[in-house]
């Protein structure tokens, strides 16, 4: 059994970055992230594919979780990835701007909602851009997150399947590591130089 990363340890300004083997595991923890959020009363944001959405519905109706109610409130937020990262990317790169004004509008949105509410955001972007063969592209995104993270308060996990990396991948792998202030990976007991096969 794979050990289950813990996503509350990440506090309410952390950037965390999941790499998984499965989509099981990673709409478990997911469910459990954004669930939590919308069960105390935060705000849930998820820019996810359509897989993941599809999958994290499931899951949160199988637990009688009705989302109906915290969208209505404007405090479950839901965002297709590809649609998304199209409209933040200009000549094959993020564009700050663009970014600023897609992202950073979604959230300046859900603090307005009410102060005092805290933002658990998923997204899946990256790893579009790194499954496109565009790391560089994807590092210059976290990098977007992390400025954005300076100026608006959110906790954001994002997550890259394994199957994307290699020994080839190591140098760019420990970038993507560098960019986050936790990193999950498989296996909580298996180091992150094994991660990388």
């Amino acid at each position: 059994m794979v050990p289950s990363a813990d996503w509350s340890r990440v506090g309410g300004h952390g950037h965390a970055v999941q790499f998984y083997q499965t989509d099981s595991h990673l709409l478990d923890l997911l469910t459990r992230f954004i669930g939590t959020a919308l069960v105390t009363g935060d705000v849930g944001i998820v820019i996810a594919t359509k897989v993941h959405r599809d999958g994290l519905a499931k899951r949160f109706k199988a637990r009688g979780l009705n989302v109906g109610v915290a969208r209505d409130e404007g405090r479950y937020i839901v965002l297709d990835a590809a649609a998304t990262l199209t409209r933040i990317m200009r000549d094959g790169k993020p564009d700050e701007d663009a970014f600023r004004e897609v992202i950073g509008g979604v959230m300046a949105r859900a603090v307005r909602l009410d102060a005092h509410s805290r933002i658990a955001a998923f997204g899946e972007m990256v790893a579009l851009l790194w499954a496109d063969g565009k790391a560089d592209a994807a590092i210059q995104l976290e990098d977007m997150w992390n400025a954005l993270a300076q100026e608006q308060a959110f906790c954001l996990c994002c997550a890259y399947p394994m199957s994307g990396f290699s020994n080839r991948h190591a140098a760019p792998f420990m970038k993507i590591c560098a960019q986050h202030s936790h990193v999950f990976t498989v296996a909580q007991d298996v180091p992150l130089a094994s991660a990388v096969r």
